[in-house]
């Protein structure tokens, strides 16, 4: 069972109905994404005065780098944000990438990819690619990818396309809650939807239409679940079961029975990059895999 923070937390948000309304097709849609592009949230001054955060571009875009300040380095991570690949990354993306910097040592650089409608999933793909060739030489030494709901995503059809091109992979990889099938046409969804606090069958719809732009939803830059998942590296990865994303992870643990698979009944989307007991602990999960498998 859930804790009772967690419980808590739930409700308030399906209460207040937050975070559903920013995930939800209607009028409001593209006017909630209008206005994340304005109001952006990025590494804040607090952050910045206890860890090294840097900032640097690639192709006009931000590229965030966040190291502890006062402690040695565990292992390194490229990190790529969820917002169902039309948000930008907000303020719990920064403290959980604080908190793997602060608390267990981890290096991260999160790229600020592409967004839809601005940028298609081919766009946005090929940027990820660009800048994945870049950052993988030998200076870069070993590293562990990993990403959130859509960032999850586009970290499995990234790591998809540099095993096709002979690229040199991550050797690890951490999908949290991620969101490998946009359709979200699994049967099982309906029944959860009533139970997710985040996310809505329609508005995820919504999204991975503006995302897919031209390509079928079972493209596997759209759906990496469909692409070629033989010959890459070892995967930890959750799953919440009030989450609609859940049934994406259940589908890849089945067609891949050799990733460590965490999934919590009761407990929310992304669950694992809040500041919860549960999310801690997964958090330290996350620690040690990239401890073991980038250094």
């Amino acid at each position: 069972m859930p804790s009772l923070t967690a419980r808590l937390i739930a409700s308030l948000f399906r209460m207040t109905g937050s975070l559903r309304k920013r995930y939800s097709d209607g009028p409001d849609f593209l006017n909630n994404i209008e206005h994340s592009r304005v109001e952006q949230q990025f590494p804040d001054a607090k952050m910045r005065k206890r860890l090294d955060v840097r900032e640097s571009t690639y192709e006009g875009r931000k590229i965030y780098r966040i190291a502890p300040r006062d402690r040695p380095v565990a292992g390194h991570m490229l990190y790529w944000h969820g917002g169902g690949y039309v948000y930008p990354a907000v303020d719990i993306h920064w403290k959980f990438l604080a908190h793997m910097a602060e608390t267990h040592g981890i290096v991260t650089t999160a790229p600020l990819y592409p967004l839809a409608p601005e940028a298609s999933a081919a766009e946005a793909v090929d940027w990820a690619m660009k800048f994945y060739r870049e950052f993988t030489p030998d200076r870069a030494g070993p590293f562990v990818m990993g990403g959130d709901s859509a960032g999850g995503g586009l970290c499995a059809a990234v790591v998809q396309a540099a095993r096709a091109e002979g690229r040199l992979l991550p050797k690890g990889l951490i999908l949290i809650c991620p969101w490998l099938d946009v359709a979200v046409a699994h049967p099982d969804q309906p029944a959860i939807e009533p139970r997710d606090c985040v996310l809505t069958i329609n508005g995820t719809h919504a999204a991975a239409k503006l995302y897919a732009r031209d390509l079928p939803l079972s493209d596997p830059k759209v759906s990496p679940l469909f692409g070629n998942w033989e010959g890459l590296p070892p995967m930890l990865m959750f799953g919440g079961g009030d989450d609609i994303l859940v049934p994406d992870a259940r589908a890849l643990k089945a067609k891949l029975p050799s990733i460590d698979y965490h999934e919590e009944a009761g407990m929310m989307h992304d669950w694992p990059i809040f500041f919860l007991r549960e999310s801690r602990a997964a958090q330290a999960q996350m620690a040690a895999f990239i401890g073991r498998n980038s250094v």
